[in-house]
């Protein structure tokens, strides 16, 4: 591969680069990445075979899509080469047509970070509590293990349902003739109240007595595909089943012995809650620690003009964390709003505010890992890809490799090593 520079803008940040790959060259990078696609794509080929195979598999735009991939590759390449601070994608511009047996060309911009330095690279000075686990959190526990563990039986002091009160109730719900899953159950153990049900619910479940049935209708406001609030009629019918209360046991060794696996007395069972409360406290712990000691770090920054669109980028990366967390638990943004009790506005404003964080903070680690002279071997990188996808590092390590994002993991790397030596060495003042 050959590459020049070709122009830079003026405050240094952007780099366009004239990039040229010979046709043996162009043959093997499209065979290579043919066959990615391919096994992306669950089909089982070798390399030369790949192309035609693939472009039955996936759309017509595959051509354009390989072309891209070699120019990221070819930027990846340079980036490593010349040990530039990448800051974000680079922006593709003009390709040659793209085939089998032919050279191919291209032009790319690559956005670079701002390089400032640090006043001091001095540790860093926390004031905040030194780590310990209080026997009043141990306690609070325990009581959580054993109230779980623990069984519901008739609450013969309660007579009718109240906002006090825990009941197994049945629950059917159809819109328009239909069921509605999530309003549907049989028996579930419920507390009035709770938030699980919609408040209609709760209304009408107030001053029922155990066997008694209620059918009625209500009303629920959502939002249909366009984001506006639709009224729905829903209709219920609902029946108490008991009134219970829970039954907290004695907890002796006879109990433990029966309910908490791996311990075999109450000593045995109060050690075990220890370690595992300690071992997620710590967790909690270092990671406060840690956002504390990189925000005093990047104090030490001087004022930065960091290009708005750096911003925006980090932005984005936040909501797509967000977003993807928030589906596998299920939820939507609106929900997740409704939860915090903000709206959308305020919701983007806050990431805003935090991707400006993010951005500093990464520019502070990348400025003590330059003056440490902190360096990212194998073992980094793969610890770096475990972060992405514990049980898919090797994979996770090759889709970025294919899609020309190697200087991604290598930064992750390299900050979380660099974010490591600043907890490490700082110095923490109790509070």
């Amino acid at each position: 591969m050959d590459y020049a520079f070709i122009e830079s803008s003026e405050d240094g940040l952007r780099k366009r680069c004239k990039i040229e790959l010979d046709a043996q060259e162009t043959t093997e990078m499209i065979d290579e990445i043919y066959a990615f696609y391919a096994a992306q794509a669950g089909i089982d080929c070798i390399a030369d075979q790949a192309g035609s195979q693939t472009q039955d598999k996936l759309s017509g735009d595959l051509g354009e899509r390989i072309a891209v991939c070699m120019a990221n590759q070819c930027v990846d390449g340079i980036i490593a080469n010349e040990g530039l601070p990448a800051a974000m994608e680079p922006v593709i511009g003009e390709m040659s047509e793209l085939r089998e047996g032919a050279p191919f060309s291209c032009e790319a911009t690559i956005c670079l970070k701002p390089t400032p330095q640090l006043t001091s690279c001095d540790p860093v000075r926390l004031s905040m509590p030194e780590f310990f686990v209080s026997d009043e959190m141990l306690a609070r526990n325990i009581d959580a293990i054993v109230e779980e563990r623990s069984r519901y039986v008739d609450d013969e002091d309660a007579v009718v349902v109240s906002d006090q009160t825990t009941e197994v109730i049945t629950l059917h719900t159809a819109k328009s003739g239909m069921e509605v899953q999530a309003l549907t159950f049989d028996s579930i153990v419920y507390r009035t109240g709770d938030g699980m049900l919609p408040p209609q619910i709760d209304e009408r479940l107030i001053g029922m007595s155990p066997g008694e049935e209620e059918r009625f209708s209500f009303v629920i406001t959502s939002k249909n595909f366009l984001g506006l609030d639709v009224d729905e009629t829903m209709d219920a019918d609902l029946r108490v089943e008991r009134i219970v209360k829970k039954e907290i046991p004695v907890v002796d060794d006879a109990w433990v012995k029966e309910n908490i696996p791996g311990a075999y007395d109450v000593a045995s069972f109060h050690e075990m809650v220890r370690a595992n409360v300690t071992m997620r406290a710590r967790a909690d712990y270092d990671k406060i620690k840690g956002e504390a000691a990189v925000n005093a770090l990047a104090s030490r920054l001087p004022e930065l003009q960091v290009p708005e669109g750096y911003y925006d980028y980090a932005r984005s990366g936040l909501l797509q964390n967000v977003t993807a967390a928030l589906s596998r638990q299920g939820m939507s943004l609106e929900e997740l709003y409704a939860a915090q009790g903000v709206t959308e506005a305020q919701f983007l404003a806050q990431m805003s505010h935090r991707a400006q964080d993010v951005v500093r903070q990464g520019l502070a680690l990348d400025a003590f890992a330059l003056a440490r002279g902190v360096e990212v071997d194998e073992d980094d990188l793969n610890l770096a890809a475990a972060a992405i996808s514990p049980q898919g590092r090797a994979e996770a390590r090759k889709m970025l490799e294919m899609n020309g994002r190697s200087y991604q993991l290598r930064e992750m790397a390299m900050r979380s090593k660099a974010r490591g030596l600043v907890m490490d060495e700082a110095i923490v003042q109790s509070a």
